[in-house]
């Protein structure tokens, strides 16, 4: 999720915002900025689901 969109989210007055307060981003994107930043999200979850290997670092075993 971006975070604009869990600006948007936390937004609305039925919303998460009574329970958890309002999120405001600290970097305000373009409207490109945020598709590259969803596309490096979708490509770097699609490729990690893809080649399901071990790793101690990303699997929780550094801590």
């Amino acid at each position: 999720m971006n975070m604009h969109a869990a600006e948007q989210v936390t937004r609305a007055p039925e919303g998460v915002a009574q329970y958890v307060g309002t999120f405001t981003s600290p970097i305000d994107l373009p409207a490109w900025g945020n598709v590259v930043v969803g596309l490096a999200t979708v490509a770097a979850s699609t490729e990690r689901a893809l080649w399901l290997r071990y790793n101690w670092l990303l699997d929780g075993g550094a801590g």
